[in-house]
């Protein structure tokens, strides 16, 4: 019996916990409007966030080309290692033309698995009558009449 009541008690509490959510309509406001000058400041800050994430996401790629680079650069160090200690030889010759050009395939290879390079956003534009130190834009100042 304890079972059959305790379910029962949990969909009655929920049900009548949803009843007055549902029973409230919802008005949309009005749609608030910014002037251009709000508009343009808030697309900024926008603006600036993307810039930070493209910047870490391009030093990030930067970082794995170094070591994609390193790597190709000690793939060619153990290749004329190996080149010196066997000897000048021709078979020697090829076997360090093979190496040079495995660790030139493996480093075209892990360059071409790397992400593309997001594009980097560009900066909203300026609303007219936004100037160059501020959002208030400076009129002619009035001049004094002279007096005779």
């Amino acid at each position: 019996m304890r079972h059959l009541i305790s379910p029962l008690l949990l969909s009655l509490t929920l049900s009548i916990s949803a009843l007055p959510a549902t029973a409230v309509e919802i008005t949309p406001s009005p749609a608030a409007t910014l002037s251009p000058i709000q508009q343009y400041e808030l697309d900024m800050i926008a603006f600036k966030n993307q810039f930070k994430i493209y910047q870490e996401a391009r030093a990030l790629r930067e970082q794995e080309l170094r070591e994609i680079g390193a790597t190709f650069i000690q793939a060619l160090k153990q290749a004329s290692k190996e080149f010196k200690s066997a000897g000048r030889g021709a078979s020697s010759r090829a076997n360090f033309a093979a190496a040079i050009a495995l660790a030139a395939a493996n480093r075209d290879k892990a360059v071409a698995e790397l992400e593309p390079l997001m594009n980097p956003p560009q900066p909203p534009a300026k609303p007219s009558g936004y100037g160059m130190k501020g959002n208030k834009q400076r009129g002619p100042s009035p001049k004094a009449e002279k007096k005779n």
